[in-house]
């Protein structure tokens, strides 16, 4: 039985958990990270209880949405409305809705939602003659067409926002220069963004008219540099910050990025090989950085980090007062205050 004393210690480790600037709000080992349909929730997948789940911004509560054990689940990817997904077990995808049975769309190593989210966009490597494919289609995998023959189906793919189009480019690597690709709604048009560099990855700004591009500044090195490019390609503006872009998120003003800085590389890594393959396992600082100006604020002090955090997956709340992430260390939630 609980007692006065267990409330009133339960209590005071709630009010140090809400003061802190970074906290562990969720001790679950969650699989994916986004906000509810009405954006005043966490939803995230929990590998252990196989299943989705939602809990409020402090961790203090959480609730079961479905039982809908999918095992090996690699990656989710949420319609623009938050209703559907695109739900990657093993090596194919499936078309998800909360409540009902999940139903395989296609084998493929990468898909992603296009045309705000009335197609799909993805990958196909035919079994018998290896020729590999980018095609699109409607969700659940109807009226496809294809749209070209690739060379490497290993794809990153990432919508646009506020365009009917999907960007997607190689998964990173020292040793190669990557090229973006933009393919339109219908497989109508598609178009490359240079110069292409080594190791490259990209997070495309809110507004849809900009990205960053984290790129290996010499081939097979660790050196890392970070820039901000218009939509086009041009006007690349480095902003002195050794990071990945997928260890970054934007605010909704399109100016400012809060990024994950990692202070542990060493100098025989090769990055972000290393990183992506699983190597070794980050110890991040964090800052807001302006991408107009170069300006850089530090988020939080070294010594306020009471435990070692490996960010991944981003998420800010609605009124951009919080940042939340999954720990690359233990799956679990942290919360950042801003």
């Amino acid at each position: 039985m609980e007692t006065v004393s267990d409330s009133l210690n339960k209590d005071e480790k709630s009010e140090k958990k809400e003061n802190k600037k970074i906290s562990k709000i969720l001790e679950v080992q969650a699989a994916d990270l986004s906000l509810d349909e009405e954006g005043g929730k966490l939803k995230y997948y929990d590998m252990v209880e196989e299943g989705f789940w939602l809990g409020s911004f402090d961790g203090s509560y959480k609730k079961k949405l479905s039982n809908d054990g999918f095992g090996n689940l690699s990656e989710v990817k949420w319609s623009k409305e938050g209703t559907e997904a695109l739900v990657k077990i093993d090596d194919a995808y499936y078309f998800y809705v909360h409540g009902k049975e999940k139903m395989l769309i296609k084998k493929s190593k990468a898909m992603d939602w296009i045309n705000f989210g009335q197609e799909i966009v993805y990958t196909f490597e035919d079994s018998q003659t290896g020729k590999k494919t980018l095609n699109f289609s409607n969700p659940l995998g109807s009226n496809w067409k294809e749209i070209a023959e690739i060379q490497d189906d290993n794809l990153i793919m990432q919508v646009i926002p506020r365009s009917s189009k999907t960007a997607f480019w190689p998964k990173a690597d020292a040793a190669k220069e990557t090229e973006m690709t933009i393919v339109g709604a219908g497989g109508l048009s598609m178009e490359t963004r240079g110069p292409v560099k080594f190791g490259s990855n990209f997070l495309w700004s809110p507004t849809g008219d900009g990205f960053i591009r984290s790129y290996t500044i010499q081939a097979g090195g660790n050196n890392l540099a970070l820039e901000k490019c218009k939509g086009d390609g041009t006007n690349c503006t480095d902003l002195n910050f050794p990071t990945i872009a997928s260890k970054c998120v934007w605010l909704g003003d399109g100016k400012n990025i809060i990024c994950a800085q990692m202070k542990n590389l060493t100098e025989n890594s090769v990055m972000p090989n290393d990183y992506f393959g699983g190597k070794f396992f980050a110890e991040d600082v964090f800052w807001k950085i302006n991408t107009e100006t170069g300006k850089k604020e530090k988020l939080i002090e070294e010594k306020e980090m009471e435990t070692k955090v490996d960010a991944k997956n981003f998420i800010l709340s609605p009124n951009e007062d919080f940042l939340f992430f999954i720990n690359r260390y233990d799956n679990s939630v942290f919360r950042i205050i801003l």
